[in-house]
């Protein structure tokens, strides 16, 4: 449900030109499915890139992120996305949305409306208060994609939604652990300032452990029960696959045990901001033993989260 960096799948995944974490349009999804995840994640993408890269101020990409929202909902393409020099891709991603006839559904107009909204808050420098509103960030810019697949496979009962949303807002924080330090190099944090100041700590210090290269020991053992804690979600959370046709069902176990690698290396790793974990490295030796589990039986669950996993199974 989310793009992908994966060496091992280098031939089960499609490349979308575009370094992630996660699989998108796995071979695994029916081919009319697949051209439509591309679709999304094409726009996706380029919207990202709006508030992410290039030379512009954050007016001017907020501007930009406004019109391409406009886009989506039948406006062509606005002065600012021509000012910009991007009118032209920004055109090719919406049309390309239409030709899927995505613009017609209004579930996924509006999960990609939310998308934008969170990006929005990336290009304004976004540094979480509070866990809650880093909750809400992760709604649009990661669980958004989980109900936008399950609206091209017709599922949308409650319990299937709730899971996804669990699910894409695990991969999502197990993704910033893994690029904290990139991040800060680039000015950006996503661990709640409040979660901060509870082990003495501000923005400013983490910036400068990650400029430095390493952590002091009580953000390390942060990060890695962070990461403990993302995989317990992952595990609580899978019982979605019993809910989904066979193909994506295999493509979110593929999905899961990808990342749960990368949170197990992270949970070990003496230093995640020296030693950023990969799933290349993530997976060596008898670890790739260890995916081709987790993909084919599911995640095992620790024992103290199984009378809470059984309960979630039976709601």
């Amino acid at each position: 449900m989310c793009n992908s960096q994966v060496g091992w799948s280098s031939r089960l995944f499609h490349s979308v030109d575009h370094p992630e974490n996660f699989p998108v349009a796995s071979v695994l999804l029916p081919r009319e499915i697949r051209s439509k995840v591309k679709a999304i994640y094409g726009l996706a993408r380029f919207a990202d890139d709006l508030a992410d890269e290039g030379p512009w101020p954050v007016g001017q990409r907020l501007a930009c992120l406004s019109e391409l929202a406009t886009m989506i909902q039948g406006s062509k393409a606005g002065p600012w996305l021509k000012r910009s020099g991007v009118s032209e891709q920004a055109q090719a991603s919406v049309n390309a949305l239409r030709t899927q006839g995505l613009n017609r559904d209004a579930i996924i107009c509006r999960e990609l409306l939310l998308m934008l909204s969170s990006f929005a808050w990336d290009a304004r420098g976004f540094c979480p208060e509070t866990g809650e509103q880093f909750e809400r960030y992760c709604r649009g810019s990661a669980a958004s994609v989980g109900r936008i697949i399950l609206e091209l496979h017709r599922i949308s009962d409650e319990k299937s939604l709730q899971a996804s949303d669990a699910i894409c807002t695990a991969l999502q924080k197990i993704n910033m652990l893994q690029d904290s330090g990139v991040d800060a190099k680039r000015g950006r944090i996503y661990i709640p300032a409040c979660e901060l100041r509870a082990l003495g700590y501000d923005a400013a210090h983490w910036f400068a452990f990650c400029a430095a290269g390493s952590l002091p020991q009580d953000l390390k053992l942060w990060v890695q029960q962070q990461a403990i804690a993302q995989c317990d979600q992952l595990c609580l959370h899978q019982h979605l696959v019993a809910r989904l046709p066979l193909r994506l069902a295999w493509e979110l176990k593929a999905i899961i045990a990808a990342a749960a690698s990368i949170a197990r290396a992270l949970a070990r790793s003496p230093d995640p901001v020296k030693a950023r974990p990969k799933i290349r490295t993530a997976i060596r030796g008898s670890a790739v033993i260890h995916l081709l589990r987790d993909w084919i039986f599911g995640l095992p669950v620790p024992a103290g989260l199984r009378q809470g996993g059984n309960q979630g199974n039976d709601a």
